[in-house]
């Protein structure tokens, strides 16, 4: 399944050789460059990964409680919410994470791929069983050809794009080329969807004034100004992609199970999943994308 990568900077024919020392690396014929592969990961980041981590790093036991919280997280994604949704053959998921959503997809029977520019997901991936399927590279320079997808998936990656984040605590801000850099991510989604192929998008909801899902803790609110260039609202995603964006309803998507471990998430939750389901009746469905939700989901299908 290799033969479908691509070289992301010049789109030439990739070549797998062989190393003296057992490794094995992909060649671009075009370009010259050459891509490493280990445990079956091609790796495309050039050692530019978003993040810090060896085998030799220490993960303090909040970030490993995080990890163990996605893993419920990742499976609810994909079998309650996006399973029935996904149409075609060829899935991608740009930004998957612990690669959990390609292994559920190829279950069922689709030709999934995912990617990620992290070395932590790297080395989480080894554990997955399809981790010939994932791919270590950026989401603006993507090595899958033109209209590859019938359908696209990407989870809270959006509001990652062209901003500056720190912890402890957290704080982000908005870089002077955002926009540009969110444009040409949402152009490098299109490109690889197929003519009449859908994209899915979700992420927090910027006009939404509280954030459950960026913070010191997991679940944990995070109070912002809905001018703070990081959270996109619907309006942002919508110009994005030439106006085509329908927002759904978020109930199934969003099940509150990191919040439900404060008194608040667990207040909230009913009332919340009542809000979700009233979004998913005609008359209402304009909720869905209002500043009283506070996850959005967008589809929006490439022209043929």
């Amino acid at each position: 399944m290799r033969a479908v990568l691509i070289c992301p900077k010049e789109g030439g024919r990739l070549v797998r050789h062989e190393m003296a020392d057992g490794t094995s690396a992909l060649h671009c014929d075009l370009c010259g460059r050459r891509y490493p592969v280990e445990h079956g990961i091609a790796d495309f980041a050039e050692g530019a990964y978003y993040d810090q981590f060896d085998e030799s790093t220490t993960l303090s036991e909040a970030h490993l409680e995080g990890l163990r919280l996605e893993i419920d997280g990742a499976s609810r994604r994909i079998n309650d919410f996006y399973l029935p949704l996904i149409e075609g053959t060829r899935v991608l998921d740009c930004g998957c994470g612990n690669g959990i959503s390609v292994d559920l997809l190829q279950d069922a029977g689709f030709d999934a791929w995912g990617n990620d520019l992290s070395a932590l997901r790297k080395w989480q991936w080894r554990e997955r069983a399809h981790r010939d399927r994932l791919v270590v590279a950026s989401a603006l320079a993507l090595p899958f050809p033109d209209g590859y997808f019938d359908a696209v998936l990407s989870s809270g990656v959006i509001e990652h794009i062209g901003v500056a984040e720190s912890a402890n605590p957290y704080r982000v801000a908005p870089l002077p080329d955002r926009d540009a850099q969110r444009a040409a991510f949402m152009r490098e989604l299109l490109r690889v969807l197929a003519p009449g192929g859908v994209l899915f998008l979700d992420c927090p909801n910027g006009a939404f004034p509280i954030d459950f899902w960026h913070g010191d803790a997991p679940g944990k609110p995070r109070f912002h100004s809905t001018r703070e260039g990081f959270l996109p609202s619907f309006a942002e995603i919508d110009a994005l992609v030439g106006g085509r964006a329908e927002a759904l309803s978020p109930y199934k998507r969003l099940q509150f199970r990191q919040a439900a471990q404060h008194w608040y998430g667990r207040a909230f939750s009913a009332p919340m999943e009542w809000l979700f389901r009233l979004m998913r009746v005609r008359g209402f469905r304009w909720l869905a994308k209002s500043a009283l939700n506070p996850f959005l989901v967008a589809r929006a299908s490439r022209p043929p």
